[in-house]
């Protein structure tokens, strides 16, 4: 498709709508954290963090070689008006900076994930999980800034 064959308002409410959609993800990875830390299994919870990250680097691997969007109709919408936004050129740059930054990131969790000593681990659920919501409200001012300036 041709830059000008998107229609903006559509962009910007298919946009807010995977806003909504990242934000109900969210909604349940933060009840997810509060159940396991709340009842001691953190072993678990840095276990699922660990599966979740290798999934998104499989899922971004699996974007940069066939060139074919995964998700939900409004994500694979709003993948395909990026990638005509930035060419293909700038767009398969920014993934491979994607799968190489969250592949380091994934190997540095998985090691720790296995490396750390859970029976001493404390986890302080109210005041440690400030950084998860700080970023989960610095995610949704820079979406919503994006947004209003398509």
């Amino acid at each position: 498709m041709e830059e000008t064959d998107w229609d903006i308002e559509e962009v910007k409410h298919l946009k807010t709508k995977q806003l909504i959609q990242s934000n109900l993800v969210m909604l349940l990875l933060f009840v997810l954290i509060g159940y396991f830390a709340e009842n001691g299994n953190i072993f678990v919870l840095y276990g699922m963090f660990c599966v979740l990250l290798w999934l998104i680097v499989a899922v971004t691997l699996y974007i940069l070689t066939t060139g074919k969007f995964v998700g939900t109709k409004t994500n694979r919408r709003v993948q395909e008006f990026d990638r005509t936004q930035l060419g293909e050129k700038r767009w398969r740059r920014r993934k491979i900076i994607e799968l190489v930054f969250m592949s380091l990131l994934s190997v540095i969790v998985t090691v720790l994930t296995f490396v750390e000593d859970y029976e001493t681990a404390i986890f302080n659920f109210p005041i440690d999980a400030f950084p998860f919501m700080g970023a989960w409200l610095g995610y949704n001012i820079g979406e919503m800034i994006r947004i209003h300036n398509l």
